[in-house]
């Protein structure tokens, strides 16, 4: 009896350890997974938009999204299963608001993201954004592909292609406060408010990605600290030294084109604070009191 029960267990354990080990090869597929055309942000009222996409195999429906730049807890939407064309409905959304969204894959791994806004009536009708085929790169959510001529409606042979970008714009609003705590937002409401005082915009992000630019995350520290960066590595380590992730402000340029200007990135060690700017001569000043050059963190439109 004994070695009955023996051998129908082995069995068993054989087909326990295969099904462990295909979980990472199907997570590994759907990494591989290719967007082949959208995410395009459709239907879009004063409380609610749909999303749709294509990929090339069978992959997971799930997008979660929030107010852009919030500490407001992520929404989700999802659909069992999983096929190559995807569609889901993003509800109770607010009036006159930027969204930001995220398309994970099976195990929660960033795909893709963008922002868009809503109507300014309940019912009312937003414009769409069309985020257009492209060839994406799995499981990274990076599109930060060269500049090229794909990117644009045509050059119209000034060498200016800024005026032919496609997606809407957000703008970067700035703040400081009496202890000259500078805070970044594409919410000009946080700019105005626990102490802060507008100082108006540093250039313009694109509310959506588009060829040739990435995703800036914001985070802040509960120093005050706000902390602007395009690289996810730095982002994660920060959340480790104890920020808050505020999640991706907009999309920067990761070259400079006509109509944008370098975003300087500086660090004051004395306060602890970064500051950002689009001045040269404000950037020159910061460095002869003391702050700390940290290079270009990417281009904003002006």
């Amino acid at each position: 009896m004994k070695r009955t029960v023996t051998l129908l267990c082995l069995p068993l354990m054989l087909l326990a350890t295969a099904a462990f080990a295909q979980r990472p090869m199907d997570d590994a597929n759907e990494r591989s997974i290719r967007i082949t055309q959208g995410p395009n942000v459709t239907n879009i009222s004063g409380e609610s938009a749909t999303i749709n996409w294509t990929t090339s195999s069978n992959a997971a429906n799930h997008v979660r999204y929030r107010v852009a730049g919030s500490n407001q807890e992520w929404q989700s939407a999802y659909n069992q299963g999983g096929g190559t064309s995807h569609s889901l409905q993003l509800t109770g959304l607010e009036p006159n608001r930027t969204y930001e969204w995220q398309i994970l894959a099976r195990d929660g791994d960033l795909r893709t993201s963008g922002q868009f806004q809503t109507a300014r009536e309940r019912h009312g009708h937003g414009a769409d954004v069309n985020g257009g085929a492209y060839q994406g790169t799995g499981g990274s959510g990076d599109r930060d592909h060269d500049a090229d001529d794909r990117g644009y409606n045509g050059d119209r042979g000034n060498g200016d292609r800024d005026n032919n970008a496609y997606g809407s714009r957000v703008p970067l609003y700035r703040g400081v406060n009496r202890q000259s705590a500078h805070i970044y937002s594409a919410n000009a409401g946080d700019t105005t408010s626990r102490g802060y005082h507008s100082e108006g915009t540093s250039g313009s992000l694109m509310g959506s990605q588009e060829r040739g630019t990435t995703a800036l995350y914001r985070l802040s520290s509960r120093s005050g600290d706000s902390f602007l960066t395009r690289d996810s590595n730095e982002r994660d380590n920060a959340v480790r030294q104890g920020y808050q992730d505020q999640g991706i402000v907009g999309y920067i340029a990761t070259s400079q084109r006509g109509g944008t200007g370098p975003l300087y990135r500086l660090y004051n060690p004395g306060s602890n604070q970064h500051f950002y700017t689009t001045s040269e001569s404000e950037r020159e000043q910061a460095i002869r009191l003391g702050v700390r050059d940290e290079g270009v963190v990417g281009y904003v439109w002006q």
